[in-house]
């Protein structure tokens, strides 16, 4: 496998769940994280490990999901994100990334979101709005068409 000289993130995507079950792109979107599991070490030493700390793997943990996305009030992705919060729901949600080839993957599972913070209208900027919610582990497969 050759080196990678990296990968531009364009292209990628995040898709939410609205209350009639229907998965829905977020648009505007300007970067998103995938969370993906870490797993504790749990420490196991006994009077056996002669004098060193020997460990187990413990729980998992799968981080937040934090998205960034251009801030158009009273959008259909605003009223989306609106919905979803307030409804405290955990909800079917995707991200799109795409691979160094141009190919993309689908980043599947279950979020409920946390907070939707817009930013505080800078004069002459663009608005943006943050988005942090708690996903459960991902599975990961190529997208079909």
């Amino acid at each position: 496998m050759a080196e990678s000289d990296g990968v531009l993130g364009d292209g990628s995507q995040l898709w939410l769940t609205s209350s009639a079950d229907v998965l829905t792109k977020v648009k505007g979107l300007m970067s998103v994280n995938r969370p993906t599991l870490s797993v504790a070490k749990v420490e196991a030493t006994d009077h056996d490990s002669n004098k060193t700390k020997e460990y187990i793997p413990g729980h998992g943990d799968v981080p937040e999901l934090t998205a960034t996305l251009k801030y158009e009030p009273g959008s259909a992705t605003d009223l989306l994100i609106l919905e979803h919060l307030a409804s405290r729901e955990k909800r079917a949600f995707k991200i799109v990334t795409v691979e160094e080839d141009g190919t993309t993957q689908d980043n599947t599972g279950s979020v409920f979101l946390m907070t939707y913070v817009p930013d505080n209208a800078p004069l002459g900027g663009i608005r943006t709005a943050t988005l942090t919610g708690q996903p459960g582990p991902l599975l990961q497969a190529a997208t079909t068409v």
